[in-house]
């Protein structure tokens, strides 16, 4: 990514606290798994680099950033940063819809590695870890335990097939806990 390292720097001091949870748990290592994905996927896709790695920092933060309109607190700091308004314009609408209707190689580039981060055997192990934090009876887990996201959801080729991958060994892996509880 090639975001100036100085400007990349303050960013990255502002959005780090923001990814603490009430329970201090730290989460912004998302951001350094999520870039590895798109490492991964993107191929020879020409983007914008500032703004694929601005809308990579902020992803995990928007709920936390308040208005994403102009003069909000997101555009007020883009603006200190000494970002070009149009930057700052197409990071604030790029993050008000990348999980739902990205558009833009760099929106689809991180939409497809949210949904990569949410497949496989990984994720689905989390998932049910945290139905069994609910106390939910480990059969009714199962029953309901998601697999990730269908390949139509991704917007790029290389995620689609390897995302396809992750969730059939996600689901490979639910019917052998399924098959080993319904033995016990």
């Amino acid at each position: 990514m090639s975001l100036e390292p100085g400007i990349r720097r303050q960013a990255e001091q502002y959005v780090r606290p923001l990814y603490a949870g009430l329970d201090g748990v730290q989460t912004f290592g998302q951001v350094e798994r999520l870039r590895a994905r798109i490492a991964a996927v993107r191929g020879e896709a020409a983007v914008d680099e500032d703004l694929l790695d601005l809308l990579l920092l902020f992803q995990g933060v928007v709920d936390r950033l308040g208005s994403l309109a102009p003069g909000g607190r997101l555009d007020l700091f883009l603006k200190g940063l000494g970002l070009a308004d149009d930057l700052a314009r197409r990071v604030r609408t790029g993050l008000g819809r990348l999980r739902e209707d990205p558009r833009g190689p760099e929106e689809e580039l991180v939409h497809d590695a949210l949904l990569l981060e949410s497949a496989g055997v990984v994720a689905t192990a989390e998932r049910l870890m945290a139905a069994g934090k609910k106390r939910t009876p480990v059969a009714r887990a199962l029953a309901q335990l998601d697999p990730g996201p269908a390949a139509e959801r991704y917007r790029t080729p290389r995620a689609g097939a390897l995302g396809a991958e992750r969730r059939r060994e996600a689901e490979a892996w639910i019917e052998e806990l399924r098959r080993k509880v319904a033995e016990d």
